[in-house]
């Protein structure tokens, strides 16, 4: 009997080993969790999730990584917490903070990258921190998160407008550079062809009816010129037919 009750209580540890409670599990996640070795307090608190899913054991593992800079991950445990749920309004409000954290976290880090959502993530921060103030109102730690959420929110919209509104300048002055650059083509385009007009008209020959007119013009005053000399002639042979008719008479 001595030796048998000597192999049960030697036993008996390996029986209290293998065991654990969900419970357990949790305390020892905590104990690895306040010592700072985040990994370990993960495995124990999943060893905990095995047997017992609860808020508490999703809410602590969402802590550890946290820690662990796994915040999408972190967030999927609250999410999970919080669909299980609990009856201290307390604990849900905590949940609530460390969402509205993540998502704070989120909007900062897209605030200072070109082309990240840093409005959509400050919007899902404040409605998170919202949530806790109402199972909490007198966090003021929440109040002060809400409150940076809204200011970097309004801050990152100001300057989506801004930035809405300068690619609006510019596309108007884009269309009024083209605009002026068609006109330009088009004026230049129009010159162009009267040039081409000028010099296709400079190098044809001229019509033959102005030859011909400035022919009977020459033909004219070629002709009065005649006329005029001719009746010089006549003149002068009228005059020499006098004087020698004069000279006959006097011969006579």
């Amino acid at each position: 009997m001595r030796r048998l009750l000597l192999l049960l209580v030697f036993s008996f540890p390996l029986l209290v080993a293998t065991a654990q409670t969900a419970r357990d599990f949790i305390r020892l996640g905590n104990k690895a969790y306040r010592e700072k070795q985040y990994d370990k307090a993960e495995t124990l608190y999943l060893k905990s999730l095995a047997k017992d899913p609860s808020f508490e054991a999703y809410y602590n593992l969402g802590n550890a990584y946290v820690m662990q800079m796994k915040d999408s991950t972190a967030f999927e445990n609250y999410k999970k917490a919080d669909s299980i749920g609990t009856n201290d309004p307390m604990r849900k409000a905590k949940n609530f903070h460390n969402m509205g954290n993540i998502w704070y976290a989120q909007g900062m880090a897209a605030s200072r990258q070109q082309g990240g959502n840093a409005v959509g993530a400050f919007q899902r921060a404040i409605e998170f921190y919202k949530s806790s103030l109402r199972c909490n109102p007198d966090d003021n730690e929440t109040r002060y998160n809400l409150a940076m959420a809204q200011h970097q929110l309004k801050k990152n919209q100001d300057q989506q407008q801004q930035n809405g509104g300068n690619d609006d300048k510019n596309q108007d002055q884009q269309d009024k550079d083209k605009q002026q650059q068609q006109q330009q083509q088009q004026q230049q385009q129009k010159q162009d062809e009267q040039k081409k007009d000028e010099d296709k008209q400079q190098q044809q020959p001229q019509p033959e009816q102005k030859k011909d007119e400035m022919s009977d013009q020459a033909a004219e005053q070629l002709l009065n010129s005649a006329q005029q000399d001719e009746k010089g002639v006549q003149r002068k042979v009228n005059k020499n037919q006098n004087n020698k008719r004069r000279s006959l008479e006097k011969d006579w």
